[in-house]
């Protein structure tokens, strides 16, 4: 199992990850928030968490991909990054 807190800061980067979890669409991949559990293939559900918040993504079955993870690298949430962007 992988996990890691992403951060999808406006709509636009929701869409874009959304996109970017299209090319994985055998890889089953999901967003934790709070108590919800969403598939993050579904821009729909993205849509419905608490984008103000980092999220937990989820990868339960397997070890992703170098290729995944390299795609995953700008939504990845960095706490020193937000700290300094302040």
């Amino acid at each position: 199992m992988y996990t890691t807190r992403i951060f999808l800061h406006d709509l636009t980067n929701v869409k874009k990850f959304a996109a970017m979890t299209a090319k994985y669409d055998k890889l089953k991949i999901n967003l934790i928030s709070d108590i919800y559990t969403i598939d993050a293939h579904s821009l729909i559900g993205i849509v419905s968490l608490d984008i103000t918040n980092p999220l937990m993504l989820e990868v339960p079955d397997e070890e992703p991909t170098d290729e995944f993870l390299a795609d995953i690298k700008p939504f990845l949430y960095e706490e020193n990054a937000e700290v300094a962007a302040q």
